[in-house]
């Protein structure tokens, strides 16, 4: 099975940016074990102002955002992952859009073939395909990025349905050598 980083498109430069996101949500929210403890939170941002602003379907950073549609699709593919409803309001324009904030499961399958720089940021980025075979949507435990890994399946559902806003980059799967 083929698997890809799902990123956000960095060509569309006029694409919808939460505000003051990191106020609330911090990277160790988002770990499993603290999941839960946002359920009763009602998550609310405002969004950057622009002249123009594009509401693409996948919004990676602060955190990872996906609109209605796209939720709906990846919810099929993984329905036990976590999503949280958020609001991203544009006051000036009189606008509210829900997103859907998703945390997909770590998954221990990093091979040892993947390369890593001095300050410990991937070089290359190799996975285990044993390992992540089971999983639809993840991320990769045992790194400093915060990748969302999507199957092929997924990948190509994603494309057929023309979201905006997303990027796939192919990722490496571990040689397998005859003995």
């Amino acid at each position: 099975m083929n698997y890809f980083i799902l990123s956000q498109d960095e060509r569309i430069h006029n694409a919808i940016e939460p505000i003051s996101v990191s106020q609330v949500i911090t990277r160790e929210r988002l770990e499993e074990e603290q999941l839960r403890n946002m359920d009763k939170l009602i998550l609310e941002f405002s969004v950057k102002e622009k002249t123009t602003t594009e509401y693409v379907d996948f919004i990676q950073r602060p955190i990872p955002l996906l609109s209605d549609n796209c939720k709906r699709i990846m919810e099929k593919y993984a329905p036990k992952m976590y999503f949280k409803s958020v609001v991203l309001v544009d006051r000036k324009k009189r606008r509210q859009d829900p997103y859907w904030l998703i945390a997909p499961p770590r998954i221990s399958c990093l091979s040892s073939e993947s390369e890593f720089h001095k300050n410990n940021t991937l070089k290359r980025l190799v996975i285990h395909e044993e390992k992540a075979a089971p999983y639809k949507i993840f991320r990769i435990d045992g790194i400093l990025e915060d990748y969302i890994i999507i199957s092929l399946d997924v990948a190509e559902s994603l494309l057929r349905r023309g979201f905006t806003g997303i990027r796939l980059k192919k990722i490496e799967k571990e040689s397998v050598y005859e003995r």
